[in-house]
């Protein structure tokens, strides 16, 4: 028989016995029990759960949609439960997950996500690689949080007043390996914080031979600057009306253009960059110019005349032998991918845009960081299946690696550490079949709609207080 089920010792604890060699290969358990002593120090009581146990419920978390803390560890925890000798110990309580949660804080989840989650493409890999770098994307976004007092005091709202927003939320800035949708560091504050100012916290992430994809609101000469520093280029959307000065057209019709300190604020010293201009095919443009806006604006209806405009690119490499116009303009095009891995993370794999349930702003921030370990891990398995049969990342189904993950990491529980490969094996074989295959991506523009559902009730407030009863029931106050 290929698989052979483990002997459960019946004297240890459970949370002893406890092991997943799928979910270790990508983050080992000598690593997560190192950083514990190093960061947590050491416990003088187990009790039913240790901190190791709690960072691998905590990554699974966010494997078993709609589950809670206490579901998850019952689910992963079942084969054992089942098999061993002994009747099965009490479950942990809420409280206790509580109280190790707290124990465990924030640094030991953060310290791992930046040791275990490092680019997985290689030079092999379609869609990671452009003029000889590894492409990367920046980019920011907002997430809802449990709406309590302590989260909205730490967090904020982006909006007070009567037009508030419903949750707290909390800021996040990403840096996602376009290839493969490795989210490789992120950057947590508060709401109102500048995402342009949190952007410098992921340069420690950048290296020499990557070139970082940016929208246009995070293109400054001071970013720029910093990104080059670390060996790093740049290639971003440049807003109209600057940087419009040609020092030089080159032969591909983009130019140099230089970079003032005087002009440019965080500058230090001058830098030159190249842009390049393009346009969209005039018929291609006819058609895209009835495609509904995005946003909606004062001066817009329901057509988009903006797809006629002259688009604009800035980057740091200046050679148009090395990187030309036309190969560059189809690179910025893979920006898109972190925009499809921030959907990931709040709408695939939270089923949809649920708010983080912790209560806490540490356990928020806990939370997160297990959700980004947990989008790693699948990412991971999603590379390793496409490697397989040397396919695209993109052509894996992101939720259905979800689903197979989930069942691999239970099902890993009955094999030894040495069986996990061939498991691991049949876990890709799972989705490079031919019918858990995505169909091949195709040029498609969408319109950027929401469907809102019409409702006749008011906006819940913070004034609309439950009335509530204590010691009496709906026959005490029933007259007849």
């Amino acid at each position: 028989m290929p698989f052979r089920i483990t002997q459960l010792p019946s004297a240890d604890k459970l949370c002893h016995t406890l092991s997943w060699p799928i979910l270790e290969q990508v983050y080992p358990r000598q690593r997560i029990e190192h950083l514990t002593e190093s960061i947590c120090g050491q416990t003088t009581r187990v009790r039913k759960l240790t901190l190791v146990l709690v960072v691998w419920v905590l990554i699974c978390w966010h494997l078993y949609l709609r589950h809670s803390l206490g579901a998850v560890f019952l689910k992963l925890s079942s084969a054992q439960r089942w098999l061993a000798e002994e009747e099965p110990e009490a479950l942990p309580t809420r409280a206790a997950w509580t109280y190790r949660r707290k124990q465990l804080g924030v640094r030991l989840l953060r310290t791992l996500l930046e040791q275990s989650c490092v680019p997985l493409a290689d030079e092999h890999t379609p869609g990671a690689f452009a003029v000889g770098l590894r492409l990367m994307a920046i980019d920011g976004t907002l997430e809802d949080v449990n709406d309590t007092p302590a989260n909205a005091q730490y967090f904020g709202r982006i909006s007070e007043g009567k037009t508030s927003s419903p949750y707290p939320q909390l800021r996040c800035i990403y840096l996602v390996e376009a290839g493969t949708h490795a989210i490789v560091k992120v950057i947590l504050a508060p709401c109102k914080t500048s995402e342009v100012c949190l952007a410098r916290g992921l340069l420690p992430a950048l290296k020499p031979g990557m070139l970082v994809l940016l929208d246009r609101g995070f293109v400054s000469g001071a970013l720029l600057e910093a990104i080059r520093a670390r060996g790093a280029h740049v290639l971003g959307r440049l807003p109209q009306g600057i940087f419009t000065h040609k020092e030089q057209v080159l032969p591909d019709g983009s130019y140099l253009t230089t970079l003032d300190p005087t002009t440019c604020q965080g500058l230090s010293a001058p830098l030159q960059v190249r842009v390049i201009e393009y346009l969209i095919d005039p018929e291609v443009a006819q058609q895209l110019e009835q495609v509904t806006p995005s946003r909606m604006h004062s001066h817009s209806g329901a057509t988009n005349p903006q797809v006629r405009q002259v688009h604009r690119l800035i980057t740091t490499l200046l050679s148009p032998e090395q990187a030309p116009a036309r190969e560059l303009c189809l690179c910025y095009h893979e920006r898109w991918e972190v925009e499809e891995t921030i959907d990931e993370t709040r709408n695939q794999q939270r089923l949809s845009q649920q708010p983080l349930r912790s209560r806490w702003p540490k356990l928020v921030l806990q939370e997160f960081y297990a959700l980004l370990l947990a989008h790693y891990a699948v990412r991971c398995l999603m590379w390793q299946a496409a490697q397989t049969k040397s396919l695209d990342p993109d052509r894996i189904s992101f939720t259905a690696a979800i689903q197979v993950l989930g069942q691999g990491i239970i099902h890993s529980t009955l094999v030894s550490q040495e069986q996990a490969h061939r498991l691991l094996k049949r876990l890709c074989a799972d989705l490079t079949s031919k019918g858990a295959l995505v169909a091949p991506r195709r040029l498609r523009f969408n319109c950027r709609v929401v469907k809102h559902i019409c409702t006749r009730f008011r906006r819940k407030r913070p004034e609309h207080h439950n009335l509530t009863f204590k010691r009496t029931s709906f026959a005490d106050i029933l007259l007849i």
